[in-house]
């Protein structure tokens, strides 16, 4: 779907269809996100397509063979001040950037604070069924104290939204 031609337009990505996103696309999106930090687990919420995260923070292993997921099976570390996000056990309805991947598929992210107001984001991904190497994606994001929570997003009608990321075919 990265590519789909829809009445002689083209490039709508799974973004368009307000199915969840997954990691690290969720990330991408130019709606905001919050997280909340408690003793044992960090709570993503995701403004847009309206989905969340709860990730342990003491470690541990991964289930044996975790159902896949479209957020997937995310355990959570501090090393030192940099908080480490190890999930497999994703569905393959998502897509990294455009790309598609298997259930193979491992992101391990990590997440610091360079300075006071802003927040680091690395993620390397690894499939061994569908890359020839692992590949790392970073970003850098404001903070915004002056946001107290994020908004509700509904898709009320997928295919009416899928119109606002249609791209005139040439």
């Amino acid at each position: 779907r990265a590519a789909e031609r829809i009445n002689g337009n083209t490039t709508i990505t799974n973004g368009s269809d307000c199915n969840p996103l997954g990691i690290p696309q969720s990330f991408i999106t130019p709606y905001p996100f919050q997280i909340i930090h408690t003793t044992k687990q960090l709570v993503m919420l995701f403004e847009y397509p309206n989905t969340f995260r709860i990730i342990p923070t003491s470690g541990g292993i991964h289930s044996e063979d975790p159902d896949p997921t479209w957020l997937g099976e995310a355990i959570g570390k501090w090393e030192g001040d940099t908080f480490v996000v190890d999930t497999i056990g994703y569905n393959t309805r998502t897509e990294l950037n455009g790309f598609k991947h298997s259930e193979a598929l491992r992101i391990v992210e990590k997440f610091s604070k360079p300075t006071p107001d802003a927040l680091q984001y690395e993620a390397t991904l690894e499939d061994p069924e569908v890359f020839v190497r692992p590949w790392v994606v970073t970003r850098t994001f404001a903070l915004r104290p002056d946001l107290k929570r994020i908004d509700e997003f509904v898709c009320e009608n997928n295919k009416d939204y899928k119109e606002l990321f249609v791209t005139p075919a040439k």
